[in-house]
C-alpha cells in the first residue's frame, strides 16, 4: 500500500534530519527517467534497459549457473570530485563520530533509509526480508569494516549473513574489480537458503566486486539477494553522466522520495 512518508514518525525523522548538512552534498535518487540503467541507473547516451557492464555481470552470473542481483536500491547519488565522493571515502578513514564529519554525513544517509524506507524492502516478489550481508573489503582492511557499523541505522533486528573474503589470490586493484563470486565465502550456506537476503555496500562504481559477492550469496543458496547501496558514484566526464546530473538531478535532496520506489508506511 502507498501512503504519505510524512506521516507519524517518519515526518518527525524526516524533520530532524533534513536539518543536517549531509542533504547539502548528495543527489537525489531518479528511477522514473528513461535512458538510465535498469540495474545500476547510470545514464545511457546509446538507451537500452540495461548498460553494457549489467549486462556483462548477468551473463558471466549465467555462465556460473547462478545469478547477480534481483534488485539495487541506492540511496543516493555522488559525484566524482565533489563533496558527496569526498565523504563516502573519508567516512572511513577516521573513527565514527561526531569528530569525522563525513561519517556523520554517512550515517545520516543510512539513518533516513532505516527510519523511513527499511519496511519498503519488504515489497514486491522478493518478499520480507529474512537475513542481511556487508559486502567485504578485498583490499586487505582489517576487520570490522567501518561500512559495519552503519547496518544498524538501516537494518534493526535482522540477522547478519557470514560473507567474508575468500583466501584466493586477487591479485592488483584492477584484478580484483572483475566478476569473481570466487572471491567471496559464505561460512555457512544454511543460513541463507531460502532467504531473501540484503547486501550492502557504500559506494557502487562499476558494480563487480557487489555482483560478485551477491553471485556468492546466490550460490550459497539465498533465493533473493537485494542490493542496498550508499551511493551510486556518477564521473561527470563519462557518458551523458553530465547532462543527466545538470537536468535530472537539480532538485534538492529529500529524505521523503523512496529509493526503492515504492513505499510503505512505517509504524510507530
Amino acid at each position: 500500500m502507498t501512503t504519505d512518508p510524512r506521516g507519524g514518525r517518519g515526518a518527525r525523522a524526516a524533520e530532524i534530519i533534513s536539518r543536517t548538512r549531509f542533504v547539502d552534498h548528495f543527489l537525489a535518487p531518479v528511477r522514473s527517467v528513461r535512458g538510465i540503467c535498469e540495474v545500476c541507473a547510470e545514464p545511457q547516451a546509446g538507451g537500452g534497459l540495461w548498460c553494457a557492464t549489467c549486462t556483462a555481470h548477468s551473463r558471466q552470473a549465467a555462465s556460473l549457473g547462478t545469478h547477480a542481483a534481483d534488485r539495487v536500491v541506492f540511496a543516493a547519488y555522488s559525484v566524482a570530485g565533489r563533496q558527496s565522493d569526498w565523504d563516502m571515502h573519508r567516512y572511513k578513514a577516521a573513527s565514527p563520530g561526531p569528530a569525522n564529519p563525513s561519517w556523520m554525513r554517512a550515517a545520516g544517509l543510512a539513518a533516513y533509509f532505516g527510519l523511513m524506507h527499511r519496511a519498503c524492502l519488504d515489497t514486491g516478489l522478493s518478499g520480507p526480508v529474512d537475513a542481511f550481508a556487508v559486502v567485504p573489503s578485498l583490499s586487505g582492511r582489517p576487520s570490522p569494516h567501518p561500512l559495519e557499523a552503519l547496518v544498524s541505522y538501516l537494518l534493526p533486528g535482522v540477522p547478519a549473513v557470514p560473507l567474508s573474503a575468500s583466501t584466493l589470490e586477487r591479485g592488483d586493484r584492477d584484478q580484483r574489480r572483475v566478476f569473481r563470486p570466487d572471491y567471496f565465502t559464505v561460512s555457512h550456506g544454511s543460513v541463507v537458503r531460502d532467504c531473501h537476503v540484503v547486501l550492502f555496500d557504500d559506494t557502487w562504481v562499476t558494480g563487480s566486486h557487489f555482483q560478485s559477492a551477491s553471485a556468492a550469496l546466490r550460490q550459497a543458496g539465498a533465493l533473493h539477494v537485494t542490493g542496498l547501496v550508499l551511493a551510486r558514484r556518477l564521473r561527470l566526464d563519462w557518458g551523458a553522466n553530465d547532462a543527466f546530473i545538470t537536468e535530472q538531478l537539480a532538485r534538492p535532496y529529500d529524505v521523503t522520495v523512496c529509493p526503492v520506489g515504492e513505499h510503505v508506511a512505517q509504524e510507530g
